[in-house]
């Protein structure tokens, strides 16, 4: 993890569209960069990254369709699917998530949410469409807190304790007395002494409760399912 001394809240990777943006998505993450960095948070603004590669190494053939599809394939799978997912996986604190009809088109956004959510790495959900219905139920449901507007999320931001994205010694989210809850995304206290392991996914207590109900509301799916394939499999015998 790349930790830079001038920006100690935690390197918050932008994500949103590029393929089909203008300028590869370059003005909100410029914007928004701005602000982030006046609150200690260090914005990891991959358009800009892919620019500043671009002109000291070449085009890395992101968009450029080719006859050679194995090849055309290759391209993109060790320029920017292992790039951009490696930032998210090794080198994020969080994500900051612009969906807008970019985002919506593409696929890498919606690929580094779930990669985020896999790994434990909180993403904060700011809406660019028309209304929150638009944005996929996965990608509402993954993320540790959703915004109607860009200054939403930096006053959110902004009222953070300071250092709470930044793990532990245990590998929580946790800035004394403070843990965020990834299910809400608000801080809370923990009565008692701190969690001396690593929890995923962390709750408040009332989150707690939130999720005890699912729970206890309906038979599991996934169990549902494992069953209805075992009972398939032994019928075939």
């Amino acid at each position: 993890m790349i930790n830079h001394p001038l920006y100690p809240n935690g390197n918050l990777y932008l994500s949103g569209g590029m393929q089909f943006a203008d300028n590869l998505g370059a003005s909100w993450r410029e914007q928004c960069s701005i602000t982030l960095r006046g609150m200690k948070y260090y914005p990891i603004d991959i358009t800009s990254l892919d620019k500043e590669y671009s002109a000291v190494c070449g085009h890395p053939y992101m968009f450029l369709e080719t006859t050679d599809l194995l090849q055309y394939k290759s391209n993109i799978r060790r320029q920017i699917v292992r790039a951009d997912i490696e930032l998210v996986r090794h080198h994020s604190h969080a994500l900051v998530v612009y969906f807008d009809v970019a985002a919506q088109r593409g696929a890498g956004t919606q690929s580094e949410c779930q990669e985020a959510y896999d790994h434990d790495v909180p993403y904060f959900l700011v809406n660019g469409l028309p209304e929150w219905k638009q944005v996929p139920g996965w990608i509402r449901a993954n993320a540790t807190r959703m915004f109607d507007t860009f200054d939403d999320l930096h006053q959110y931001l902004g009222k953070l304790p300071d250092r709470i994205l930044q793990r532990d010694v245990y590998g929580n989210r946790h800035a004394a007395p403070y843990y965020l809850c990834s299910l809400c995304g608000d801080p809370f206290t923990k009565s008692g002494a701190q969690f001396v392991s690593k929890l995923t996914p962390i709750y408040c207590k009332s989150c707690v409760d939130i999720v005890k109900r699912t729970h206890e509301a309906h038979a599991d799916r996934y169990e549902f399912f494992i069953q209805q394939m075992e009972k398939d499999a032994k019928q075939g015998e």
